[in-house]
């Protein structure tokens, strides 16, 4: 059981790095897009508020992507992990 030692850190390391880094990601990706949102809908129709709905979605889809990524990259990791199967003599 200890050929898995090393890729077990790994993936403890990379789900930390990942979880200490979220609450700096999130935000800052939030304000990146809805500055780009602002952008775009000052060049595009200025006397029009900002859609409440645009605006939720935008933070539903980035704070998605973020739990997303961090399923993946620990499926991805995790992957090595399991055994392969071996053919069976007969």
């Amino acid at each position: 059981m200890r050929e898995n030692r090393g890729l077990a850190a790994a993936i403890a390391v990379t789900s930390l790095v990942f979880l200490v880094t979220l609450p700096f990601a999130i935000p800052t990706t939030i304000w990146i897009v809805l500055f780009v949102y602002a952008i775009v809908k000052a060049a595009g129709s200025a006397p029009e508020q900002a859609d409440p709905f645009a605006i939720v979605l935008a933070i539903v889809v980035v704070v998605t992507f973020f739990t997303l990524a961090i399923g993946v990259a620990v499926s991805l990791l995790g992957r090595a992990m399991t055994p392969k199967r071996r053919k069976r003599r007969s």
